[in-house]
């Protein structure tokens, strides 16, 4: 005879009141308790929404996600042109470098003097490591997977100091919302096959975080915590007037100017992903004045001590695998365009000093894109010189004065070299 593994006891006597009772509130109380728990979960959910919403509202890019975004829902904006233009595609993808420094219609402009009609895009986004170039250049080629022939040239910006081992340390939490952010549910459920609890994590980032991930939040809360005391040093200067207060002036001076370009830090259509060429003269003299304080030695110095903490900018020790990634971003890009080529940005000369190895572990980074891929490069690294007066931190050119330049530079190259037939 087999012994029975669950007491008499415990079972429920559906005859019995008191069992019926006590089940019923068991039940009722299992009840209130999902009940609850679902109501706090989408109270929070709804919280962090409205927190998200608030910050992208008021701050640009708070969280470094929202430009990413936006640009890859815009790599299509080619495709609206109507078939009887016959002006030259030309896509400029990269970094914040690009996204700052670069002017569609300073640069269309330029090349227009010269008798080229060109019709050009700024798709460069802030942190934009090759992990996460690679994923915005496949949403790229699967964009254009039909339609071959519409982007003539893409100009593809290295930033040889986003691809070092250290940058690489850096990467996971950024390229996890990248990935969550130009991702489909298709695209997810790809993962899952690998990886279920990636595929839910990238998921919930997208759907019920708007793309921000939970260390996003985190890591933002906290940057006034790490930066006290470190990057926002006193510094006496002539005029008593803070830069902060200065700068939020220029901010909302420009946000009253360029209505369109709401919520701040995202892609915007009327500008083809850059910024508006010019402003009042009000806002032009006050950028000055901003960008006159941001070029004082000691914030300077103080920014190039950050991206050697985060990027190693000036020894450059490249990651192999950042590198393959990029290389592989390349081969995608030439897939759909008819030509690609490499540029390299103008950098700041007067605080960022390459060493030896810098120098060297730079040729031979180009060197091997170059051969496994084939592009041209154009390298206004040094040539010609930007003085520090045209950036306003260590490595980004200056809103009007060195966005202007840059883009006049870049129509000349092309305007002598000319765009694919």
């Amino acid at each position: 005879m087999t012994s029975s593994t669950s007491s008499s006891k415990d079972r429920i006597n559906k005859t019995d009141p008191d069992d019926h009772v006590r089940f019923h509130a068991r039940r009722v109380m299992a009840i209130k308790i999902i009940a609850f728990g679902g109501g706090a979960l989408f109270a929070a959910m709804l919280l962090v929404n409205i927190f998200v919403t608030t910050l992208r509202a008021q701050f640009p890019n708070p969280f470094s996600v929202q430009r990413i975004q936006t640009s890859a829902d815009a790599l299509s904006s080619a495709l609206e042109l109507p078939a009887s233009d016959q002006r030259k595609v030309v896509y400029v993808l990269g970094s914040s470098l690009i996204e700052f420094g670069f002017s569609p219609e300073i640069f269309d402009q330029r090349l227009q003097e010269s008798g080229v009609e060109s019709v050009s895009y700024n798709f460069g986004y802030g942190n934009a490591d090759p992990s996460i170039h690679q994923r915005f250049v496949k949403r790229l080629a699967q964009t254009f997977s039909e339609k071959r022939d519409v982007i003539d040239l893409v100009v593809f910006e290295f930033s040889p100091f986003q691809a070092t081992r250290r940058r690489a340390e850096l990467t996971g939490q950024l390229d996890h919302a990248a990935r969550a952010a130009m991702g489909t549910w298709r695209d997810f459920l790809e993962v899952a096959k690998d990886d279920h609890e990636e595929a839910i994590a990238l998921m919930n980032t997208r759907y019920l975080r708007r793309g921000v991930p939970a260390e996003a939040i985190t890591n933002l809360i906290s940057i006034p915590i790490k930066n006290a005391g470190r990057l926002d040093a006193k510094i006496e200067e002539d005029d008593a007037e803070p830069l902060d207060v200065l700068g939020w002036e220029l901010y909302d001076s420009l946000l009253a100017q360029w209505p369109h370009a709401h919520p701040p830090g995202g892609w915007f259509v009327e500008n083809r992903g850059g910024f508006p060429p010019t402003a009042s003269d009000e806002a032009l003299a006050l950028s000055a004045k901003v960008m006159q304080r941001m070029q004082h030695p000691d914030r300077m110095e103080a920014s190039r001590q950050q991206r050697l903490a985060c990027c190693d900018m000036e020894d450059l020790n490249i990651d192999p695998q950042m590198l393959d990634k990029f290389i592989d971003a390349i081969r995608q890009a030439q897939t759909v365009s008819r030509r690609v080529d490499l540029l390299l940005m103008p950098r700041n000369q007067d605080i960022i000093h390459l060493t030896a190895a810098g120098r060297k572990n730079l040729r031979e980074a180009i060197e091997r894109i170059q051969r496994e891929t084939g592009v041209a490069v154009i390298d206004f690294t040094e040539t010609p010189y930007y003085h520090v007066d045209q950036f306003f931190d260590a490595d980004h050119l200056s809103l009007f004065q060195g966005r202007e330049r840059f883009s006049k530079q870049l129509a000349d190259y092309y305007a002598q070299h000319g765009l694919p037939n």
